[in-house]
């Protein structure tokens, strides 16, 4: 008898497991980069640089990283677009004269950006947005599907790179 109850608690805390982790949903971070850089940025104009994102699933908690390569950061606006969210306008008219923006990554989760002066350049770490846009626009969006980058630059004096981006 004591037998049959231990086996029948053994079975009944196995079905508990079970359920547990079968209702339980795992996530993981996912990064892939885009493959169609580096791309020369105009004077007074853009470049869009996409990234085929394969990884299928619902985005909890998106982040941009991108190196920019310009002798004027100010001149420098970032947006990005999802398969499914409008366009977000994450950086522009940050940095004034100063150089670059290297391994910048654009988490909602991060510190403000450095934006006024030269303060930071090149720009390297992780910062909130402070552009119009956000990161968290993406979050509960479906990840798979072609993403565009754009970069943009807002005079005619100084070109630039896109050198890398990736999400």
């Amino acid at each position: 008898l004591d037998l049959m109850k231990t086996r029948n608690l053994f079975i009944a805390v196995l079905a508990i497991v079970v359920v547990a982790f079968g209702a339980a949903q795992l996530f993981a971070a996912v990064t892939e980069s885009s493959t169609n850089v580096p791309l020369a940025i105009p004077d007074a104009g853009s470049v869009n640089s996409t990234l085929a994102f394969s990884v299928a699933g619902t985005i909890t908690d998106a982040n941009l990283t991108f190196t920019i390569t310009h002798a004027w950061d100010s001149d420098i606006g970032v947006s990005l677009t999802s398969p499914t969210i409008p366009i977000q306008l994450l950086v522009q008219n940050c940095g004034g004269s100063a150089d670059n923006f290297t391994n910048t990554v654009i988490d909602e989760d991060a510190g403000a950006f450095p934006c006024a002066g030269t303060t930071g350049a090149p720009f390297t770490g992780s910062f909130q947005s402070p552009g119009a846009g956000t990161m968290d626009a993406f979050d509960g969006s479906a990840s798979n599907g072609t993403w565009t980058l754009t970069a943009a630059d807002d005079s005619s004096i100084i070109t630039g790179t896109l050198q890398s981006w990736s999400l």
